[in-house]
């Protein structure tokens, strides 16, 4: 027969792996949506420099992509990186 201490690490263990299990499905799922938003951030400035009639450089990809990526991360929120990006695309349009 388990000893009570036996018993009671057990149901440590089990709600460990659960909570382990969990944060694991949370990690998942987070990253799953933060590459859905990429997607969606990226196609939206491709689609803006198609309008415009002019193509997205290197150094201008990297700009966004980096803003983008920063605002996943929650380094800052996306309403700042949205301005933050119409911003350089203003000071873009302004130096051509």
């Amino acid at each position: 027969m388990a000893s009570n201490t036996e018993e009671t690490a057990e149901a440590a263990g089990r709600t460990a792996g659960g909570a382990i299990g969990g944060a694991a499905e949370l990690a998942s799922k987070t990253a799953a949506r933060t590459r859905e938003e990429l997607e969606d951030v990226w196609a939206d400035a491709r689609a803006i420099a198609g309008e415009n009639g002019a193509g997205v450089s290197g150094r201008d990809a990297a700009m966004y992509a980096g803003l983008a990526a920063t605002a996943a991360l929650g380094v800052v929120e996306w309403p700042v990186a949205a301005a933050v990006g119409a911003g350089y695309a203003l000071l873009r349009r302004t130096r051509r």
